[in-house]
């Protein structure tokens, strides 16, 4: 059987970064996995509510997690979103707006649940 390709985050930056330890890399991945249904819930109500501001502070701590991680399509999708909230003060956040990050915070936690599922 062939190695899995993740598109979603790096594993192996993750394990580099954290010398090669899997037992962290095991606790931070699921840390992550346990956040985020916690990160969806905050997403949507920002959107609910229209906050900008709110979902500034949301995707900024998102970055961190996902820099962390190496989950680089979903860091650039929540640097856009945190620029966009935080560069216009008419901006004013609806579902549509955080639909791919949501898509992609899936795609991460399903790559991150093959990879914990591996090791």
């Amino acid at each position: 059987m062939g190695a899995h390709t993740y598109l979603h985050f790096d594993p192996d930056g993750l394990l580099a970064d954290l010398f090669d330890n899997i037992d962290i890399v095991r606790s931070v991945l699921d840390t992550f996995a346990k956040w985020k249904d916690s990160v969806h819930a905050e997403l949507r109500t920002a959107t609910d509510n229209a906050d900008a501001v709110h979902l500034a502070r949301i995707t900024h701590t998102l970055r961190g997690s996902l820099a962390q991680i190496h989950a680089r399509p979903a860091l650039e999708l929540s640097r856009a979103l945190e620029a966009r909230c935080k560069n216009s003060t008419e901006f004013r956040p609806q579902a549509a707006d955080t639909e791919a990050l949501q898509r992609e915070l899936q795609a991460v936690a399903d790559d991150i649940a093959h990879y914990l599922a591996s090791i």
